[in-house]
């Protein structure tokens, strides 16, 4: 390949020539630049592409409301979950809209997302101009690799930093949980609040739960599918991951209540009659298709039959800051049962499969939050194992 600038009149070019390609010869000039310094410059950008790419890709006149729509109606649907698509269509209509609509994509430098990102840092939280930042990069990276742009520009782009909280993990000391379980007795959230305690399920996940998840005979809960709310209803959705749909162990103690609960759930439903709520909820299993189904055995439910949600979580949340001045996050029983399987002692990878993270690094964070308890146990094992007799 081989390139060269000249003047033109009161402008300058460069061309650059790519050899044979198919018989012919390939090769590309571009003129107009004020000065001899601009068209090197794009003559190294056209160098610089093809060294790193083997491909030379002109700038087309697309623009980012163009490419937006393409990437909702062609890429998402595929690579993306439902809610997932929610978010951006919402960020889309409320921050990028009006700001880059109406301009081409590659008119749109790192600069001005750089100045973008930092006026939201002035307005709104960490963790959502975080995702205006990974959504922008998301939609750029979808342009680069259409060949819409001839590069991406978030090579360029300054990262935005993680929000604070990222990697901090709460999890409630046994008097913590002692105050809350004592607290929740006799309300309809004490069920949601024990299984997530006792199994490390998401709020989601929790909340979809059925009974012919349940298997009493060898202690274990089947996690297949989650409850959210979309488009104004309550709907049964996959998982987000692979990893996500596993089996997850119970002790004989929360099998034990699980059988007592349903043993009660039965008798009340004997009780009510023809009284006994009946629960619909929309099945969204299958990509693109859906159906209204009753469902006759969800574990969390009010005396009368009522399903509850993850709305419950609302009333949990206050009735705990309000009362016991501690301030509670539901995922963060999540964390409790994590920290305490890490603490015990057990393997990162058993650990991993019970909460359904698809990689390990995410699983390590509870070990890397070491506590004192996992100290004295790894001294008790040194103890146990390594003897000094031989140096006496």
């Amino acid at each position: 390949m081989q390139g060269s600038v000249r003047k033109k009149g009161a402008t300058w070019s460069y061309r650059v020539d790519f050899g044979i390609h198919n018989g012919k010869r390939h090769q590309v000039e571009k003129s107009g630049y004020k000065t001899k310094k601009e068209a090197v410059k794009a003559l190294n950008d056209v160098v610089y592409q093809y060294n790193k790419t083997g491909d030379y890709v002109e700038n087309q006149k697309i623009t980012f409301q163009e490419v937006y729509t393409e990437f909702i109606e062609k890429e998402a649907p595929a690579t993306r979950a439902y809610a997932t698509i929610v978010r951006y269509k919402s960020l889309y209509r409320n921050h990028f809209a009006n700001r880059f609509d109406s301009f081409y994509m590659y008119q749109i430098g790192a600069n001005s997302i750089d100045d973008f990102i930092n006026e939201k840092m002035t307005k709104y939280s960490e963790e959502y101009v975080k995702g205006l930042y990974k959504f922008l990069k998301v939609l750029f990276g979808y342009a680069y690799k259409r060949k819409y742009t001839k590069k991406d520009i978030f090579e360029e782009v300054t990262t935005p930093p993680d929000p604070r909280h990222v990697g901090e993990i709460r999890s409630y000391t046994n008097e913590e949980l002692l105050q809350m379980s004592n607290r929740l007795q006799n309300t309809n959230v004490i069920t949601s609040f024990f299984i997530a305690l006792n199994t490390g399920l998401r709020e989601s996940e929790v909340f979809g739960l059925q009974w012919s998840n349940v298997d009493f005979e060898n202690k274990k809960i089947a996690v297949k599918k989650q409850l959210l709310f979309q488009d104004k209803k309550w709907c049964f959705c996959p998982l987000k991951t692979k990893n996500a749909y596993r089996s997850v162990n119970i002790t004989d103690s929360f099998c034990t209540y699980l059988k007592n609960l349903k043993a009660q759930q039965d008798e009340n439903r004997a009780i009510y009659g023809d009284g006994y709520k009946r629960n619909f909820v929309t099945e969204r299993l299958i990509k693109n298709k859906e159906n209204l189904i009753e469902v006759t055995d969800f574990v969390n439910v009010k005396t009368n039959g009522e399903m509850l949600t993850t709305n419950s979580i609302k009333f949990l949340s206050r009735t705990i800051r309000d009362d016991l001045g501690i301030q509670f996050k539901f995922h963060n029983l999540r964390h409790t049962y994590a920290t305490i399987l890490a603490e015990s002692g057990i393997s990162p990878r058993y650990v991993q499969e019970m909460l359904g993270h698809s990689k390990l690094e995410f699983t390590l964070k509870y070990y890397t939050h070491v506590t004192e308890k996992m100290g004295a146990l790894a001294r008790n094992a040194l103890e146990s194992s390594v003897t000094f007799d031989a140096f006496k």
